[in-house]
């Protein structure tokens, strides 16, 4: 448990992490437990320097688990086990842990798929905890209409407004998506912070950061590191990184920067998360 040094608090849930056999990551495993710790350095530490982070293990659908061709992650019974797990860390969190404080949700990938259960089975009906949402960072899958209007929530669409949903699926330009990106996708330009179509140069980025996402180990800071479009019709973030670079884009296919959709936008998620904080407490001061 985090030391309660910040008026707000986030709830991070972190990506796939476990490639366990038996289809679900192993909590009370020393081993994948590391796992999960070095992706929140990598991630979640976005967050430290405003909010206090609280972080739960939970049973993931882990890479061993085997899908139909026309079955979603979503679909499968260790997804939603995992997913159930998120929602009851979020109950004990909200009950034993918030103390009234305001939060933030934020996750990547199966992660963000967790959350995005949990603000329709819980936000929809529950007054209080939208009021008391700054934001929801669920990046790295798709967010809908339809996945907003169940969870009473609406997509963000600047870099102050509050209660919203920031959300965003990184490729390059010639990339044809990843299973990540679905039909109906919202966007938001983390280097503009608006959902329309303008370009954003790559002096806008304040710095990408890049970790070994395994052990945690800082890597590198890139200032400037690459431009920001979103491309209308697709819903996708699209950016050209700089030439030469050497990604690791794991299974993939060309130009899907999933695996680094927080590093690439890094000190812009930083300072945006500090700026939708002051406008939350400034408002409701």
């Amino acid at each position: 448990m985090p030391s309660i040094d910040n008026e707000v608090d986030v709830f991070y849930v972190y990506p796939t992490v476990s490639s366990n056999s038996s289809g679900f990551m192993d909590i009370e495993s020393t081993e994948e437990r590391a796992l999960a710790q070095g992706i929140f350095t990598a991630q979640a530490s976005v967050y430290e320097s405003h909010a206090n982070v609280f972080a739960p293990y939970y049973r993931q659908m882990s890479t061993q688990v085997t899908m139909g061709p026309d079955e979603l992650a979503t679909d499968t019974e260790e997804f939603k086990r995992g997913a159930a797990d998120v929602e009851r860390a979020f109950d004990y969190y909200i009950t034993n842990l918030n103390q009234g404080r305001p939060f933030i949700i934020a996750g990547h990938s199966q992660g963000t798929m967790a959350l995005i259960e949990l603000i329709k089975n819980r936000f929809g009906d529950d007054e209080d905890l939208r009021t008391r949402l700054v934001a929801a960072y669920l990046i790295g899958y798709t967010v809908t209409d339809a996945d907003l209007e169940k969870a009473g929530l609406t997509a963000a669409m600047g870099a102050n407004d509050t209660g919203v949903v920031i959300t965003y699926n990184t490729q390059s330009p010639t990339s044809e998506g990843g299973p990540m990106l679905m039909e109906g996708a919202h966007c938001i330009n983390p280097l503009t912070w608006r959902t329309d179509d303008e370009y954003a140069p790559a002096s806008m980025n304040l710095g990408a950061r890049f970790y070994n996402d395994t052990t945690g180990e800082f890597i590198r800071e890139v200032e400037h590191y690459s431009d920001a479009r979103i491309n209308a019709k697709t819903g996708a973030l699209q950016t050209t990184i700089p030439e030469g670079e050497d990604l690791d884009i794991g299974p993939y296919t060309e130009g899907v920067y999933h695996r680094y959709d927080y590093a690439f936008w890094y000190r812009n998620l930083e300072e945006n998360v500090g700026d939708r904080i002051d406008a939350y407490l400034n408002t409701t001061a």
